[in-house]
């Protein structure tokens, strides 16, 4: 049997390959099924009749059509289900944490049954990447080379389940000798999520001895500088940072520790990226910003936290705190170069200058 899986562009993460899809498409496999993946992520501003003329070509029985967002399913849907009325739709993430749930209803659709057990981590594939233009995602490394994403942790029931790392370490062995991509993405949940699994889990990746390089989330009141060390031995050349109001305005000692790690982080040779999550009010929004400035981050982007969405622009927003964080970075390599008293008066005095140019 043929299968087309189509995947629809994703709110937040089209950077990532569909894992999920993938690891569906895995399980699809064993069962003999021809399977092909579509990922409209690829051609967001596509129209639909080149993914008709290349179904047409490919000729499928069946089509998933998967997505994170109900509305843009219902409308994906609407396009073809003329000529294929067995359709599926999906509600699935890319990033292939919930993999288990997804497999199972797509088996129990191919077995015409009503349900099947959620397959265990065990009896799981490796996700079918040969299906995956990797490539061509915007997903790199620091240094600018291909990265890929391999999923640590499982969502069940809302509830994180973590890979056995052993299992981890195989799969990215065995992505190596298939791909030869050495440059990986542990894009969820924050790998300090555990810290029992974390020690286990570098323990093996140094053991395993892959010669890789990779990239997590992370969250800053876990760190220490031992663990930064042990996170730079075993391969990280990456860490990423949520930073919330919340976090960073409760004591001038916790943003003076955060700034240490921060800083402890970029000696050892780890890129360090935040994620600033704006909420309101605006004023909260203006300092944070500011704070953030000043912590020495290799890369920051901003999100805004759902609150905001609703009758501001969004956009707006985003190029405020860009302008903002972009003139707190300035001001900071001032003062760190001439000092707060004459780094200050630098920066006032190139402000009224602008001023006076406009």
């Amino acid at each position: 049997m043929k299968i087309a899986i189509i995947t629809l562009p994703s709110k937040s993460d089209n950077h990532l390959p569909p894992l999920t899809m993938a690891y569906v498409a895995a399980a699809l496999e064993q069962r003999r099924a021809i399977v092909r993946i579509y990922d409209r992520a690829l051609d967001p501003l596509g129209g639909w009749e080149d993914i008709q003329r290349r179904l047409q070509t490919f000729q499928p029985q069946r089509v998933i059509i998967a997505g994170d967002d109900s509305h843009a399913i219902e409308q994906a849907v609407a396009h073809i289900h003329q000529m294929y009325p067995e359709i599926l739709p999906l509600f699935a993430h890319r990033s292939g944490s919930d993999a288990t749930a997804a497999t199972a209803s797509v088996l129990a659709w191919f077995d015409g049954a009503q349900a099947i057990p959620a397959p265990t981590a065990e009896e799981l594939p490796y996700p079918a990447r040969h299906l995956l233009s990797l490539e061509h995602y915007e997903l790199r490394a620091p240094g600018g080379e291909v990265q890929t994403s391999v999923v640590i942790g499982w969502r069940i029931h809302n509830q994180w389940q973590m890979r056995p790392p052993r299992q981890i370490c195989q799969e990215i062995r065995s992505l190596i000798e298939e791909v030869g991509i050495r440059h990986i993405l542990f894009c969820e949940p924050e790998i300090t999520l555990d810290n029992q699994w974390l020690e286990e889990f570098l323990d093996q990746l140094n053991s395993s001895h892959l010669n890789i390089r990779w990239q997590a989330a992370v969250a800053i009141d876990r760190l220490h500088d031992e663990r930064i060390r042990r996170l730079a031995h075993a391969g990280c050349e990456a860490i990423t940072i949520s930073l919330a109001a919340t976090s960073i305005f409760d004591s001038a000692s916790s943003r003076e520790q955060a700034h240490k790690l921060i800083a402890y982080a970029r000696e050892q040779g780890i890129y360090t990226h935040a994620t600033v999550l704006l909420e309101p009010p605006y004023e909260s929004i203006a300092r944070l910003v500011d704070v953030a400035a000043t912590f020495g981050l290799n890369d920051v982007s901003f999100k805004l936290m759902q609150t905001l969405r609703v009758g501001d622009d969004e956009q707006q927003i985003q190029r405020f705190a860009h302008q903002r964080y972009q003139e707190g970075r300035t001001r900071q390599r001032l003062i760190d170069r001439f000092g707060p008293a004459l780094g200050g008066l630098l920066w006032q005095l190139r402000v009224e200058h602008l001023a006076e140019e406009e």
